[in-house]
């Protein structure tokens, strides 16, 4: 496959694999897999992380743990310890927002959405990260041999919060694994995870995410109350990923006496989640600010019907098929979760096309557009060593 004189390292930073995998931890996760599946030029990937990866991290064979062990804070370790070890030589894959900014080596970013843009930024965020925003993703993005970044909107605030050249930001939306988020058609197994869950086969709406503030989980509880309140609905509500950063809501739920009619999930496998979205009447993912939005893709891959907010990314890969509302008002969102489950025809469009355009984001295809990016840098134009790349 490559010349013999020719052998090719990759170094990615993986250091968001490290305890709970949220957005970033997982598309790392499946960028790797997809790796080790695809046909492409690098002979070793190294995957750094200043400790061990625990064994729910399956890396594939082209790829190794280098541990770089070190005292120093997570974003100092990345500034210092992981430059130092990688050298000067290899391409280095940041797709977590920062590279080292004393790397002397190709680099190519991936930037996953400006904070910068969301207007309530201050309360929904502490000081640190938002400096953090300010001064480290401005100056990677800035000093990154390439950029790229989830959307065409994220690329519009990254060019002009960064002051970078819009033709100088690649567009690389995040991804969706369809062998693993699919319809499930065994209505049995979902009734048994139903009556296992909630103690009886109920119907539920389900949020999936880190409880951060910008995804307005307060006026979802408010609107669920609603529902609940005035419109009778039998349903539940399941919250996953209450374990992840973010604002705690258990004072919330028990404020509006919704303890008996929430159940939170503070962490679940990849293989549970798809579970999660084919049991659920509904999705929702009331979110004012997203550079991408992975839980929302996931969920049309199984062909669940979805509710999204029509602002900042959503209506690149969501429009035409997740019903996208105008705001994360309480009236908004508990009329708009009323209708869709009284649409009949429109959740059966939803598990139609949901799944059809998931496909258009599968990981192997975003994969073989970031694969795409490592070749520019890893295979110089001059270079007289006839490598065979793979068909992207």
């Amino acid at each position: 496959m490559i010349c013999e004189r020719q052998l090719l390292i990759l170094g990615v930073n993986g250091i968001r694999l490290i305890g709970l995998r949220s957005g970033v931890g997982r598309a790392i996760e499946a960028f790797l897999k997809c790796m080790g599946e695809m046909d492409h030029p690098f002979t070793t990937i190294n995957v750094y992380t200043p400790q061990p990866l625990d064994d729910s991290v399956k890396l594939p064979d082209c790829a190794r743990n280098v541990v770089l062990p070190s005292r120093l804070h997570p974003g100092l370790w990345e500034q210092f310890v992981l430059p130092k070890a990688h050298g000067t030589k290899d391409v280095l894959f940041c797709p977590s927002y920062v590279i080292p900014l004393l790397a002397r080596c190709p680099t190519l970013l991936a930037h996953h959405g400006s904070y910068e843009g969301y207007k309530d930024a201050a309360q929904a965020y502490s000081l640190w990260t938002r400096i953090k925003a300010r001064v480290m993703y401005d100056l990677s993005a800035n000093r990154a041999t390439i950029v790229s970044t989830v959307s065409e909107y994220s690329k519009q605030d990254m060019a002009h919060y960064y002051r970078l050249a819009p033709k100088k930001i690649q567009v690389i939306p995040e991804g969706v694994d369809t062998k693993l988020f699919r319809p499930i058609q065994d209505l049995g197994l979902l009734s048994r995870w139903r009556t296992q869950l909630f103690g009886q086969d109920v119907p539920f709406i389900l949020y999936v995410g880190k409880p951060t503030r910008r995804r307005n989980l307060s006026n979802l509880l408010r609107a669920f109350q609603r529902l609940k309140q005035d419109n009778k609905i039998p349903h539940k509500l399941l919250l996953v990923g209450s374990a992840l950063p973010g604002t705690a809501s258990e004072q919330e739920i028990h404020d509006l006496s919704l303890r008996e009619h929430v159940v939170e999930l503070g962490y679940v496998s990849h293989e549970e989640l798809v579970v999660c979205y084919n049991a659920c009447d509904v999705f929702i993912y009331p979110s004012s600010y997203e550079g991408f939005g992975m839980p929302v893709l996931e969920a049309m891959a199984c062909g669940t019907s979805v509710i999204a907010l029509n602002n900042t990314a959503f209506p690149e890969f969501a429009g035409g098929v997740a019903r996208l509302l105008p705001d994360a008002n309480v009236d908004t969102l508990a009329n708009g979760i009323a209708q869709l489950i009284d649409d009949r025809a429109q959740r059966e469009m939803m598990a139609r096309e949901g799944p059809k355009r998931a496909k258009k984001y599968d990981w192997h295809i975003v994969t073989g557009m970031y694969l795409e990016q490592l070749l520019k840098l890893a295979i110089p134009k001059n270079a007289t060593d006839p490598i065979r790349l793979p068909d992207l």
